[in-house]
């Protein structure tokens, strides 16, 4: 299902702040944050990518060129021994 741009990019960046809360968490409980501190750039590449422009693409849009609509299907394909 299509979700509107503002839509997304809130779910996106909500989504990119509660995973970067929970592995700084997990990294201050069970881990050395001078080591691991890398893993709490994934939740920063997560929000750089939901909160990128995003243009509303309706379901019945023109569907822009290069998208074909006259293919033709091919018919079933049959084992040899059925050609007969």
């Amino acid at each position: 299902m299509a979700r509107d741009p503002r839509e997304a990019r809130t779910l996106g960046l909500w989504t990119a702040a509660w995973l970067g809360a929970l592995l700084l968490g997990l990294l201050l409980w069970l881990g050395d944050l001078s080591l691991q501190w890398p893993v709490l750039l994934v939740p920063v590449l997560w929000a750089l990518v939901a909160a990128r422009p995003r243009r509303h693409r309706y379901p019945y849009d023109d569907p822009g060129p290069g998208y074909r609509t006259d293919t033709v299907e091919r018919p079933a394909l049959r084992p040899p021994d059925r050609w007969r």
